[in-house]
């Protein structure tokens, strides 16, 4: 009964330490570089996000995933799109990577080129090491970092 108790209070113990250990890389600084029309058909608009995500920290951070929204016009037309993608990318020690996303808008709800946008959202990603992986595979520990941008929409490949 007597080693329970101290396996219990060990425990206790470990646990803290460990969640204090993940916690001590940056989060990345991202940035919203550019949306622009990527493709176009008479049912719908496809904008190109690319978004500059900087890693500060001397390890690889694993990109998981993308979740965001895309809003456009002045008037308040609203949310176009919602979405979540996979980062598909691991953010090199002390490097940027650039993340593209899709936003598919309804051709009814185009108001074209030139139009303001907000996009916000927020990326999840790993930091390094078994215990932060199984915290996050359990859904205990998911860092993530959010991002908003606003700019008018050009053509593919305009910033």
């Amino acid at each position: 009964m007597r080693r329970s108790r101290a396996s219990a209070v060990g425990g206790v113990f470990v646990v803290p330490l460990a969640l204090a250990g993940c916690s001590a890389y940056e989060a990345p600084e991202l940035r919203v570089v550019s949306v622009g029309v990527s493709e176009r058909s008479a049912e719908a608009v496809v904008l190109r996000v690319v978004i500059d995500a900087e890693n500060a920290n001397d390890v690889a951070l694993p990109l998981r995933d993308v979740e965001y929204e895309v809003e456009v016009g002045d008037g308040g037309e609203g949310r176009v799109f919602r979405g979540v993608r996979s980062a598909e990318a691991t953010l090199r020690r002390f490097g940027t990577q650039q993340i593209e996303v899709p936003a598919v808008v309804a051709a009814g709800s185009w108001p074209g080129e030139g139009t303001p946008y907000v996009i916000r959202g927020r990326l999840r990603y790993t930091t390094p090491g078994e215990i932060a992986q199984i915290l996050f595979d359990a859904g205990v520990r998911r860092p993530e970092v959010s991002f908003e941008g606003r700019g008018v929409i050009g053509a593919a490949g305009a910033p």
